[in-house]
């Protein structure tokens, strides 16, 4: 009430400078505004391309080009040898192999060089950049069920302690061999984080137990038959890939 008296005594000139600098305030805020959401924006912008740009050691990569190109015809198994460990062809067994910056960019020359073509390093460099910071790993093993691989559970081993990956890719289901297991390619990846470049690391492989069936495929008076080939294997597995990565380039 008192505001609104005093508000009708003023002078002309006086309420239309009030309305004036209301009308300028008003302004100046939505201006303020907008050069905030444009600021946090910007600060957006340059965090992510800030984390996304890791110094890559320019003259390892030269060096895995030089190895990819000079390596060109062997075969892939071949050629990762020297990066895996291999436990046997038995069922929750099979080849680990450790996917470093540098094999990973000398299997593109390689790649480029078996084609004829001249390895790009700004390609090289990108792809590289994208796993600098995690400990990859790709891994081939065996089941004796075509869904085997549904129950396939991948951790790391470090000093004591389970390290859950940040990607575990295995299919849904294996490829059948001439040797009646599901052959099961897969990828995991683990944060580099905190472990050491000469740290002794265990891979682990586990299949979980299998579930118990409700229902068994047998009619009332008939029970199918159950084939074995070969030795049954048991219900759980784990098994461990260790490697020393102060052995790898």
């Amino acid at each position: 009430m008192m505001l609104n008296l005093f508000y009708l005594n003023l002078t002309k000139n006086a309420k239309m400078n009030i309305f004036i600098s209301m009308k300028q305030f008003g302004k100046f805020t939505i201006i303020f505004a907008g050069l905030l959401c444009i600021s946090v924006m910007f600060a957006g912008c340059f965090s992510r391309k800030q984390k996304s740009t890791i110094a890559i050691d320019e003259k390892m990569l030269q060096e895995a080009i030089e190895y990819g190109k000079s390596k060109a015809g062997l075969s892939y198994f071949e050629f990762v040898e020297p990066w895996s460990v291999y436990l046997g062809y038995e069922v929750g067994k099979g080849r680990a192999t450790i996917i470093t910056p540098f094999l990973q960019a000398a299997q593109l020359a390689k790649n480029a060089e078996e084609k004829r073509l001249k390895p790009d390093i700004n390609i090289i460099r990108k792809v590289v950049s994208g796993k600098y910071d995690t400990l990859n790993f790709s891994v081939i093993t065996y089941g004796d069920e075509p869904d085997s691989s549904r129950r396939i559970r991948a951790y790391l081993i470090y000093d004591n302690k389970r390290i859950e990956p940040v990607y575990a890719h295995f299919p849904p289901y294996g490829e059948f061999n001439r040797d009646y297991y599901q052959q099961i390619n897969g990828e995991v990846r683990f944060p580099r984080k905190d472990i050491p470049e000469n740290a002794i690391v265990k891979l682990c492989i586990e299949f979980l137990p299998k579930e118990q069936e409700t229902e068994q495929f047998s009619h009332k008076d008939h029970k199918e038959s159950e084939i074995v080939v070969g030795r049954k294997s048991p219900d759980h597995i784990v098994t461990e890939f260790v490697f020393d990565l102060s052995k790898y380039k």
